[in-house]
């Protein structure tokens, strides 16, 4: 039996939860996939398992449409994160499989569980490359193939982090993959090289929070690092054209 992922401080009235992976492989895979609950790590509580779809995609069904659709648009993430051959070998990828799931306010993280647990099976079975479509990350198949069924939650596997320079010379950084849970991703501005690390650090410990269950909302006060106090509102690209969020955003300062 895998226990669902919980969130122990849930509030009620966030958004939908959603999860997007999409897996690359050379290769078709077997239809239907042989997913086990046990070996996968496929939650056995909630409505998670239930909320998963899986559309498979092939290249020689429409050559043009997969490159541009599927592959291209994240051939430089994949480049980044896992290398310049892994991107080459992704766009020479011959199937897709998307993995997709939606919750409305879920009160738990089965959903994301099952859509990981749903990627591990098709990795097992050949995927090269996972993209990570909301955190915008780029995984290894055989990093994905391994994760361990009955793993606990780790908000760093879930979330990237960003940092990037502002006209003034400051940075701003941002998180993205609170999608994943019905919440806004976060975003700071003003930060200096010295810090960097605190910012990360408070990042990290919203995103925690907020993949917990609480909800931050504008006005709402939250802590820093060093018992500074900032106060949440709503985040305006004008703020930041450099911070690349999606949808709504929570700026903190």
């Amino acid at each position: 039996m895998v226990a669902v992922w919980r969130r122990d401080h849930y509030v009620l009235g966030g958004g939908t939860g959603e999860i997007a992976l999409i897996a690359l492989s050379s290769q078709k895979l077997p239809d239907p996939l042989p997913v086990s609950r046990r070996r996968h790590g496929m939650p056995d509580e909630g409505p998670g398992a239930g909320a998963v779809a899986l559309v498979a995609r092939d290249r020689a069904e429409d050559p043009t449409w997969f490159t541009e659709q599927i592959v291209a648009p994240f051939a430089d993430l994949i480049a980044a994160d896992l290398g310049p051959e892994h991107a080459t070998a992704a766009l020479h990828a011959e199937h897709a499989y998307v993995i997709e799931a939606q919750l409305a306010d879920p009160d738990d993280l089965g959903h994301v569980q099952a859509a990981w647990a749903l990627a591990k099976c098709i990795c097992e079975e050949g995927a090269n490359v996972v993209i990570d479509v909301y955190a915008a990350r780029a995984h290894l198949g055989s990093e994905v193939a391994g994760l361990p069924p009955e793993r606990a939650f780790d908000i760093m596997h879930e979330v990237t982090l960003f940092f990037d320079e502002v006209g003034d010379g400051s940075l701003a950084a941002w998180s993205l993959g609170l999608r994943k849970f019905g919440r806004p991703d976060i975003v700071l501005l003003g930060l200096t090289p010295e810090t960097a690390t605190d910012g990360a650090l408070m990042l990290r410990d919203v995103a925690t929070t907020l993949a917990a269950g609480e909800r931050i909302e504008p006005g709402d006060t939250v802590q820093a690092p060093g018992g500074r106090k900032v106060v949440a509102e709503r985040f305006e690209a004008a703020h930041a054209p450099v911070v690349a969020v999606e949808g709504d955003a929570i700026l903190l300062r």
